[in-house]
């Protein structure tokens, strides 16, 4: 068996989610049908941030295997050309047979977006949580501030989270601002189930009042998830990529997300 790494970006509005379900329409679904397709080859695909319904993937990594490949597959190419509109594949080649996109991740990285203004944009509707309140900048930098390090975050994960763990050590939270449009990033070594959402809704809930009775340092000493704010909407949420000892980093910078916008 021969083992690929390969990286895709997805529009995640009509889709179920990077995961197979049944009756759904998944990602994992998608590249897999496409792999088939073109090589009549069969493999799981698996992949770096397990994204829910409507969060999109800048630079999404998967893996698969295959028997015997030919040398003489274009495989962009070859997926692509089976692939919908909303699905890409950026890269593609040969991996170590113990590469995991999953498991051999030692970091993944998230991008939010927030637009704010009194009027919400109909063109942007699927690609960013609107905001019809001033945010404090300041107050959102010192409460992003809070966050870095390892920390338990069970007041923000989601009560289907089926992580043992919830202690997660955050190593990046910041964010850029440009013409009312909010950038915040994550790094850790892995995420719980909603946990970017929850806090999302929680520094936006506290950055919007500044007689909030709580900080997020607050919050997270507390680890009581109704201490915490409103899960934001998913399709704010961008998986920016991971990183991996054995294979080239994969992150888009986020400043070329960021000016690319």
């Amino acid at each position: 068996m021969t083992r690929f790494v390969g990286i895709c970006q997805y529009d995640g509005t009509l889709f179920s989610g990077f995961q197979f379900q049944k009756n759904a329409r998944s990602v994992q679904d998608e590249l897999e049908k496409a792999l088939k397709s073109f090589s009549n080859l069969s493999s799981r695909v698996n992949c770096a941030g397990r994204t829910d319904k409507g969060v999109h993937a800048l630079s999404q990594i998967f893996d698969f295997s295959v028997e015997d490949p030919s040398r003489n597959i274009n495989w962009i190419a070859a997926f692509n050309s089976s692939l919908p509109d909303d699905l890409v594949v950026t890269h593609v080649e040969e991996a170590d047979s113990n590469f995991h996109a999953r498991f051999s991740a030692y970091e993944r990285s998230y991008v939010y977006l927030i637009k704010v203004g009194e009027i919400r944009s109909t063109f942007l509707r699927n690609y960013v949580y609107h905001v019809n309140k001033p945010i404090d900048l300041k107050l959102l930098s010192k409460e992003l501030k809070g966050i870095i390090g390892t920390h338990d975050f069970s007041a923000f994960r989601s009560s289907q989270c089926s992580a043992k763990d919830p202690v997660k050590t955050i190593s990046k939270a910041s964010f850029e601002e440009r013409d009312n449009l909010i950038c915040i990033e994550f790094s850790a070594n892995a995420f719980l189930h909603n946990m970017i959402r929850i806090l999302i809704g929680t520094l936006v809930e506290i950055s919007t009042n500044a007689d909030s009775e709580y900080t997020i340092t607050d919050i997270i000493s507390s680890k009581n998830r109704a201490l915490a704010g409103k899960t934001a909407p998913a399709n704010g949420l961008y998986f920016l990529g991971a990183k991996y000892k054995d294979i080239q980093n994969t992150n888009i910078p986020f400043k070329k997300f960021f000016d690319s916008l």
